[in-house]
Order: C-alpha cells, then structure tokens, then sequence
C-alpha cells in the first residue's frame, strides 16, 4: 500500500555538502537558495558530494524539475516537512538538516499534493502518457528505444525485459493503460499494476519507472475493517484471530497490550491506510502496522505494530559505522561499491553471523542457475503436501496439500514474504549440494527441520545436532529425522533467544555477492524492505530475523546510476532493538541516494 497525475517525480541527492558563505543560516534559505537558482553553483558543495553526484547532474535534475512543474514560487510546511510550490506542482522535501554555517548536508524531495488551483492535466499531456505507457507495457519484447540512456545504465533492457514477463506470467496478457483513477494503471487479463512514478525528458524518453501491485479496494476495505475491528473496541474479539495466533498471544494479553497502548497514546482514532504503512492513528500518537496477514477464512495471523522509526541521518558513512560498532553483542556492516567491488563500509564483512532467511538468496541464486543451464523452467510446477509444510512466515503452509505452484510463484513468495514452506518445496527442487555450497556451509537444515530442532519437545534432536559438528553425514541424519519431527507452537519464541546455534551463518561480504548474483531477477524487487523505493532507480530486498537475530540486505541503484550493496547483521543473546538496528540502516540508505 503504499502524483500529480499522471507523472511522479523523484529528485534524491545526498552527500555531505559545504557552502560558500555566512550568509544562508536557516534550512528555509538554503533550500529556496537551492531551489530558486536557475544554475546551482559549485561552492555550494563540498568535494565528497560532488565526487559522488557531478555539478552536471544536479543542474539537470533541478532542470527537470523546473520542465515539468514550472518555475519555482516559494517555501511552505506540509505535515511538518517544508514544501516546495512551483507554478504547477510541489516537492515535499523529506530531508535537508544544515549544519552551523546554514549548509545543506544532504537533501531528499518526493511529489507533494497539487497546488490550490492547479489545473488538471491537459488531454495532450493524458494522451502523451498513454501513448508511453502503451509502448512500455503492450510489446512482448522491450524497445530500449524508448528508454534515456540513464535509465538503461541503471536498469539494463534485460533485467527490465525479465520483470515485464514475470507480470505477463503472473496477470495475464496486457489489455490496456487506465488513467481513471488517482495514479495510471496497467491493466492486465488477471490483475493490475499501479504505476507510482513516471517521467520523461524533452525527448519523451523515459528516465524514471516504478509499478507496483495495485490492492482493489476491496482488499483495502477488508484491510481498514479487520483492523479497526482490532483496535477500536476496548476488549479483543478472539474470533478476529487464527488459533495459531492466540496460541502464541492469548486474548487477554492482546486486550492487556492494547490497553496500555490507549493508556500512553489516548482513545483510538481511525485506522490509516494513505502512507507506505498501515497506521493506527490515536489522539496522541499512530503506530504502524509493521506486519500483517490473515488465512484464507479472513482470521489475522500474523499483526506487529511498533513506533515509527526514530529519523536518523548520518553525516559521513564513517559516522554510521561507528554507531553500529557501538551496539551490544556481534554486528557487520559492509557497504560495497558494486560496479568496482570497493568497500566503502567494512566493519567486521567476513565474519560468520546468523542471518535467519536472508540465506534464501543462496537457494534463489541456485535456481536463476539451473533455469539458466537449461535444468529446470520458471514455468516448472511443484505440488504442495503437508509433510512439506513449514510454520509462518508466508501463507503457503494454510494452502490445501495439492496445490500447484511454478518455480517463478515459489521464489517471488520465497522472497517477498519470506513464504518458508515455499522455501522449503523450493530447496527440495534444486538440492541442498549447491545451496550449500554457495553459502559455505555444512549440512544445512531447510525452514521446518529449523523450527522442529528448536522445539524443547525434540531436545534429544537438538544435542544429536550439536554432537554431530562439522561431520556432514551425521548432521544429514539428525536433519532428516528432524524433518518429520513436531514442530513447535509459536509462543517458544516470545520469551527471547531459542537454540542460537541453529541458523544458517553467513557473511554480509557473502551475502553481497549472492545479493548481486540474483538483484536483476523481479523477486528481489517486490519488497523493498527498509529503503524508499521513491529514493533509489531500482531496489532490490532480502532479509532475515528471528529472536536474538537480523539482517538485512539490500542493493540500491541510485538516480546517477552507482549501485550499492548493504548489508548489516546484528547478533545478541538478548532481545534485539530492531527499530535502532533498522533506523541506522536507514541512515545509511539515505547517504546513497
């Protein structure tokens, strides 16, 4: 769930900046500074900035900015964050902190809501991104003839001619471009795509894409019903939930939870659908929904709602490894150029941590290479049976045994959602020998024998598993005795930490090269995890967690066309502060916009 129509805008840059003089002391003057000058001067940044995003490249993108919303009019607030007002649109600018001398030490800015009185789009401007949109989205092969060279250096002709046939093969053929409602949508036989940023250069070439699946309104409405049917009685409806999830969380600890949530936000409000989060709005606060799903009879099955993230921005990349060195237990941090392999952050990158399903980009690298060798097809179907399934997250484990599912559905679920009983059917299609060998590691155990191993009920399973070491032959036996065992209720792990040596225990210096084999494959990018794909020209996603345990992996191509791999990994005995480890990670992002 995550302009004016029908084009959306991202302009991103960052850097740590310096300014000319003592002149500009408020955000509000460097920003209408910034905004404001038909050629922005080089003094206004600092060397690194400029290493990063030439002079040239601003001075284009302001210039685009200016060609599609006209000449810049002034400076105002919107929700807290200054707007800035053009004669035919707005920018809200989402990050620009200066620093004592008034310099702006980055700078972020996404479309805003149309000017008071702004006039609709033209029929000739609607029928000019029809046409486009047509031309994208209609072929069965891609014109790259109809992409500007920047677009193409970031998202190569291949990688986007691969996304197109994953939607045909997922919705349909195409059938037409709709620009009815309030973002262009691409209409296919069996679903549809929101369009979330479109734009053009002079030429009519285009030089910014992104869709994403569009949710109808009755998935909307059933979302904004459960979820107001949770939160604003005063006392939970057990009936709203699956037993596996009350199992786990007992109805009067939901209905202690959200009591002490009313007692420090005040009464429920409404439930807020609008952002790129679910948010439940109270008269002193909102929380956002940060996980969410139902089985196939609407009962919730899974439901996380913490704080918005604290907003942290870095100065330097130097500054964001030190505040990872500074947290408990054991971290990695890599940051790696991907063009020429240079390590811009290393802190500790070949050190072995556990990654939880961040290691299911080995099983999907495996894939993409016997489809390659012409082993197996995308198109390739497995058939579902209890015995092969795993327990959440994902949502396959509810489906009926002998359902079908191709190879291509199995590692979008595998990683979009981190489905594990997908992971699990798909891990059996391509063998454990070659998974394995890519993530280094020994006998490794797929997503049920993990959970079965960590149930106090199998303990005789767990030390067989510990005893057997590095010797791969006993190992296998303990895992397939593991892989019929029972497997554990969920509330086994809410009290914290469970079988810490059960994992699967990869580098991010590992993981950047697995991330980088499989970041042109469209199941990276259906889940952008913790970057704002509003920021980036392409992301591409895959994390892991479980209690004690995170990481998250991500590679960005940002507007001037560098790629960064980014991953971080976090270990501790204790109870991990996500939300820190995630709002650092965050920060970083934003250093490679």
């Amino acid at each position: 769930m995550r302009a004016h129509l029908p084009t959306a805008l991202t302009l991103s840059l960052l850097a740590t900046a310096s300014a000319q003089s003592g002149e500009v002391r408020t955000q509000a003057q460097a920003l209408t500074r910034l905004l404001g000058a038909e050629q922005p001067r080089a003094e206004w940044f600092a060397p690194e900035f400029l290493a990063q995003v030439p002079l040239q490249t601003i001075a284009a993108q302001l210039a685009s900015i200016r060609q599609q919303y006209g000449a810049f009019q002034r400076l105002e607030t919107f929700q807290g964050r200054p707007l800035a007002v053009y004669e035919r649109g707005t920018l809200i600018v989402t990050v620009a902190p200066v620093d004592a001398q008034g310099r702006l030490t980055s700078f972020g800015a996404v479309p805003g809501p149309a000017p008071k009185g702004a006039p609709a789009p033209s029929q000739a401007e609607r029928e000019a991104v029809l046409q486009s949109l047509t031309r994208v989205f209609q072929p069965e092969k891609v014109d790259p003839a109809l992409f500007a060279p920047e677009f193409l250096a970031a998202v190569p002709a291949a990688t986007l001619q691969a996304s197109l046939g994953s939607f045909r093969t997922q919705f349909g053929p195409f059938v037409r471009i709709d620009l009815s409602g309030k973002l262009p949508q691409v209409i296919y036989e069996r679903g549809r795509l929101d369009v979330t940023a479109f734009t053009v250069n002079a030429q009519g070439l285009v030089t910014g894409l992104r869709v994403v699946p569009a949710q109808n309104e009755a998935q909307r409405e059933a979302v904004l019903q459960t979820l107001t049917h949770v939160f604003q009685p005063e006392k939970v409806d057990p009936a709203l939930f699956a037993p596996e999830f009350l199992a786990a969380v007992p109805a009067a600890n939901l209905d202690d939870l959200l009591a002490s949530v009313r007692a420090e936000y005040g009464p429920f409000v409404r439930i807020d659908l609008s952002g790129k989060l679910p948010q439940v709005v109270y008269e002193r606060g909102a929380l956002n929904v940060t996980a969410f799903g139902v089985d196939s009879q609407g009962r919730i099955t899974a439901l996380v709602i913490a704080p918005p993230l604290p907003d942290v921005n870095f100065t330097s990349l130097e500054e964001a490894r030190a505040a990872f060195a500074a947290l408990p237990g054991q971290v990695s941090v890599l940051v790696r150029d991907v063009a020429t392999g240079r390590n811009a952050v290393a802190l500790n990158p070949t050190r072995l941590l556990a990654v939880g399903s961040a290691f299911k980009l080995a099983i999907l690298a495996e894939l993409q290479a016997q489809v390659t060798r012409g082993e197996r097809a995308w198109t390739d179907e497995v058939t579902l049976t209890d015995a092969g399934k795993s327990l959440p997250s994902g949502t396959l484990q509810n489906a009926p045994a002998g359902s079908r599912y191709t190879l291509r559905d199995l590692a979008a679920r595998m990683i979009r959602e981190s489905d594990n009983t997908a992971t699990d059917l798909l891990l059996r299609v391509v063998g454990r020998a070659g998974v394995e060998a890519r993530l280094g590691q020994t006998a490794m155990p797929n997503t049920r024998e993990f959970f079965a191993l960590k149930n106090p009920a199998n303990l005789n399973l767990l030390r067989a598993y510990r005893s057997a070491g590095l010797d791969r032959a006993a190992r296998r036996a303990v895992l397939a005795q593991a892989d019929t065992a029972p497997l554990p209720n969920a509330a086994v792990f809410a009290g914290g930490p469970v079988a810490r040596d059960v994992e699967w225990f990869v580098s991010t210096e590992r993981l950047c090269t697995l991330m980088k084999e499989v970041a042109a494959l469209p199941e990276t990018t259906q889940n952008p995890g913790v970057a704002d794909p509003t920021d980036f020209a392409r992301v591409s996603y895959k994390g892991g967690s479980e209690p004690g345990v995170l990481n998250l992996t991500t590679q960005v191509t940002n507007k001037v066309g560098r790629t960064f791999c980014v991953s971080a990994t976090w270990n501790d005995a204790r109870t991990l502060d996500e939300a820190q480890f995630i709002a650092l990670y965050d920060g970083v992002l934003k250093l490679l916009r």
